[in-house]
């Protein structure tokens, strides 16, 4: 029943009525013969009777059924193979019984909680949150929202005449409890560019609503489970993918966005992609002293800082193994400080320590008494008309969003509007709100990513769990391309057990549960990779949101290096056994093993190849989709962050990177969005002559 749901929660209609037609063959006895004879399965390897449905097949025979699918020739195959097998194991691995726990967890000798969790006190629930009553559950507030925004200064109204003509176009029914607010500047998210743009905004006077269509959970809120941290903080339940299923896409979706749920790790916009900025698309501003000067203030701002009190397992791991080799490495400076020891952060950080915009910029904003921050809002619709007055062909005039489900709206007038929704979900909105300038929702890049791993038993190798400790504290380029090329950067990262299971490979039963009784002391090293290739985003005829992606042929060599260069590491770090996420799901015996022998098995996976259908690739950086540039035929927005359809309409996030950063992109998407936040209190000034 938690896999039909899951299904039919995440899956467009067009990929759940395919899904459901699998699902009736397989009720069928001609149907699991025939579907069993696509894989690489010997279809006379079905005893007699010939023609029996799958549930009517003993063990051994649905297994080689599912193996086939995993090692199909046929790409579609394979990917259906790799989406079944990931929300069924995250649906198993996640459920939580009666008393908060999985079944599974005592087996695999795992804790559930993190331990801040697990000792958290009354007084400790009981602590201030740190936006306060400036933060307001729109959902929860209900009709009460009017008074409380009334109460904090902002014009509630009526209605919004210049509104009426489109909302009946879009066919808004009037609802009692629709709410019609005016304000200086809205802000549709609250992630690395919504928080900085807030901030900002607000301390020049301005009055700001920000719209978030997740919850709030404070340190003191966060759970730290997988199941209900994924359901609550990530989009579609963590498991949003592109529209074959080949790329998994991690994005936050609650008050803080991407920075509530990421690593923490912190670079600087490198030098070489500032350059490749400036001289292959014009962008002067990433050689100014004014870029130089939001970096900084980002910088000082998140208290990004170089020090670890002690690395875990995985990132010692990769640090000594490197160091054997004589590769390059280095320790990851961070926006938490040192002694930030939390491997559950993936889930919202339990301690606070983690500076996300809703510790830090979100905070400045409703400090100011500007701002408030209203989550349970999805905003639908960009307001926009052809005004004689605007320089462009079209001039912003607010939003509109569902409060919860439905179907109260909150309706907000603003000078100016911005969408800093992400750069899968950003595009998404525009489209839908009726632009069509041909480079929404192009160039999208992913750094798409793949995860090799290395067992360590106990009394071998470092200490610890693999999920404990600070989860990105090491990293190593991969050292197939030059620093200044299109490359990859070594990096770790945490598998907690759902999330474990639905990324390793399976072979069979027994393979899957050996797996995860090593999942303690598996340690795993992810490939991160600058593309150079890019995607799309596009809605369907049902406005559904549709992502395509396929890596391109550089950038799966990038990956491939990548991933024979961690298994070298976890070799040379003492590893008994090392395998990748690739669908054959090879397991490789180190111990014993010759050179040759070694070799012969990174042939093996260099062979297999890194496409998506045959390996498990995901994407935690979205950027690019609503690229700036210098005009409207090669970008969507301008150098100052305005799109180029519509006067007043900036776009704040990840989706106007250029390019692909080639490094965790946070700090890059706050300078950027730190800059176009001067852009817009110069278009707000004419406002208040």
């Amino acid at each position: 029943m938690q896999i039909a749901a899951a299904l039919g929660c995440l899956a467009r209609p067009v990929n759940l009525k395919t899904l459901l037609s699998v699902m009736q063959l397989l009720s069928t006895g001609w149907g699991t013969f025939l579907l069993g004879s696509v894989g690489r399965v010997n279809t006379f390897t079905f005893k007699y009777p010939f023609f029996r449905k799958f549930s009517s097949l003993p063990p051994a025979e649905r297994e080689r059924v599912l193996q086939g699918w995993a090692s199909s020739p046929l790409p579609s195959i394979r990917q259906m193979f790799k989406a079944l097998k990931s929300i069924t194991a995250w649906a198993f691995y996640s459920k939580l019984n009666e008393h908060g726990e999985n079944v599974a967890w005592k087996a695999i000798g795992y804790a559930g909680a993190a331990p801040e969790v697990r000792n958290r006190t009354e007084a400790d629930f009981n602590q201030r949150r740190p936006l306060g009553d400036n933060h307001i559950d729109a959902k929860e507030a209900g009709v009460r929202l009017k008074s409380i925004l009334a109460n904090k200064g902002f014009s509630v109204v009526e209605e919004i005449d210049s509104f009426r003509a489109q909302s009946e176009s879009l066919g808004y029914r009037k609802n009692e409890g629709d709410i019609h607010v005016e304000c200086d500047v809205v802000i549709v998210g609250s992630g690395s560019g919504g928080g900085v743009m807030a901030a900002a905004l607000a301390k020049q006077g301005f009055k700001v609503v920000v719209l978030e269509k997740g919850e709030y959970f404070a340190a003191q809120d966060v759970s730290s489970l997988e199941g209900p941290g994924m359901v609550n903080m990530l989009e579609k339940m963590g498991c949003l993918a592109t529209d074959d299923g080949g790329v998994s896409l991690i994005a936050g979706k609650t008050v803080g966005g991407g920075t509530a749920i990421n690593w923490c790790v912190s670079f600087k916009t490198p030098e070489n992609v500032r350059n490749e900025w400036v001289n292959d698309h014009g962008l002067d501003m990433f050689s100014s002293e004014r870029y130089d000067l939001a970096l900084q203030a980002v910088w000082d701002r998140l208290s990004v800082q170089p020090d670890v009190d002690k690395h875990n397992l995985q990132n010692t791991v990769l640090q000594e193994g490197c160091k054997k080799l004589g590769l390059h490495y280095g320790t990851l400076q961070r926006n938490s400080p040192s002694d930030h020891y939390c491997g559950w952060c993936s889930y919202g950080c339990p301690t606070g320590k983690k500076q996300s915009t809703a510790q830090t910029w979100l905070v400045d904003a409703v400090d100011t008494g500007n701002a408030v921050v209203l989550s349970n809002c999805n905003a639908e619709h960009v307001f926009h008309d052809s005004s004689p007055y605007s320089k462009k062909d079209r001039k912003a005039q607010g939003v509109a969003a569902t409060i919860g489900n439905g179907p109260n709206r909150i309706f907000i007038k603003a000078n100016a509007t911005v969408v800093s929704c992400g750069a899968l979900m950003t595009p998404v909105l525009l489209l839908r709100s009726g632009f069509t300038n041909p480079n929404i929702g192009k160039y999208l890049r992913l750094h798409p990513a793949s995860t090799t791993w290395g067992y360590f038993p106990e009394g071998t190798g470092p200490e610890g769990k693999a999920y404990e400790g600070g989860i990105m504290t090491v990293y190593s380029p991969v050292a197939l391309r030059k620093p200044t090329e299109y490359g990859g950067l070594l990096e770790t990262g945490v598998f907690h057990p759902a999330v474990f299971a639905a990324f390793h490979p399976w072979r069979s039963g027994a393979d899957g549960k050996e797996r995860l009784l090593r999942h303690g002391r598996t340690s795993h090293i992810t490939i991160v990779t600058r593309d150079k290739g890019f995607g799309t985003v596009k809605i369907d005829k049902e406005r559904d949101a549709v992502f395509n992606y396929s890596i391109s042929a550089y950038d799966e060599e990038s990956l491939l290096a990548g991933m024979v260069q961690s298994l070298r590491v976890f070799i040379a770090a003492g590893a008994v056994e090392v395998g990748t996420h690739q669908l054959d799901g090879e397991r490789f015996n180190v111990e014993g093993a010759s050179t040759s022998d070694i070799e012969a098995y990174l042939a093996r996976v260099k062979r297999r190849g890194a496409k998506e259908s045959s390996i498990q690739m995901a994407s935690a950086h979205q950027l690019g989709s609503c690229r700036m540039g210098t005009s409207p035929a090669t970008s969507a927005v301008d150098p100052k962050g305005e799109m180029w359809e519509a006067e007043g309409l900036f776009v704040g996030d990840g989706s106007v990177l250029p390019t692909s950063s080639g490094v965790n992109p946070m700090v890059t998407i706050q300078s950027i969005a730190y800059c176009t936040a001067d852009s817009v209190v110069q278009y707000l000034r004419k406002y208040q002559v």
